[in-house]
């Protein structure tokens, strides 16, 4: 079931920006580590988490449609669940700031506990670790997280073009 523009918005501004890097940003070629939790896909108990890197150049960029990457070029084909790799994938966030995105590698996992939980646990790993590049994220719709890491994205790129 495609989703409708106003839905898409909707989710995109539902989405709740938990954590962001705290390092210094620049213009020029991110890395943007994240993790992003939301309800499980069925009715079941847990949470979705799904972690990845993102390397986005918000640089200007002209190239020609056809050149444009797809979802697979974008998130890759490994460890996606068939139900999302079916998911259209496109920037709501930023069409006037021409960015080229890819993906590093993209794990998705269900795990039992409540969403609380899972994000509690996931800060205090975070925070164990030092770690001040990763981002956490909220999504309202797991089945549709990538519009979420879209939100992310352009957060991101609202803070660096200030």
């Amino acid at each position: 079931m495609a989703l409708h523009p106003r839905e898409m918005r909707d989710i995109y501004e539902r989405t709740i920006i938990v954590r962001k890097p705290t390092y210094g940003i620049i213009k020029g070629y991110h890395e943007l580590p994240y993790i992003c939790l939301g309800n499980p896909l069925e009715n079941n108990e847990g949470a979705l988490r799904v972690r990845g890197k993102i390397h986005v150049s918000p640089q200007f960029v002209i190239k020609p449609k056809h050149y444009h990457p797809n979802y697979g070029d974008v998130f890759g084909e490994d460890g996606v669940d068939v139900a999302i790799a079916g998911r259209m994938f496109g920037f709501l966030g930023f069409p006037n700031k021409p960015v080229e995105c890819s993906m590093d590698h993209l794990e998705v996992a269900h795990v039992s506990g409540t969403l609380d939980d899972l994000l509690q646990d996931s800060l205090n790993e975070l925070e164990r670790m030092e770690d001040i590049t990763t981002g956490v994220i909220i999504t309202p719709e797991s089945r549709y997280y990538q519009i979420s890491l879209e939100r992310f994205i352009a957060h991101i790129l609202e803070d660096e073009f200030r």
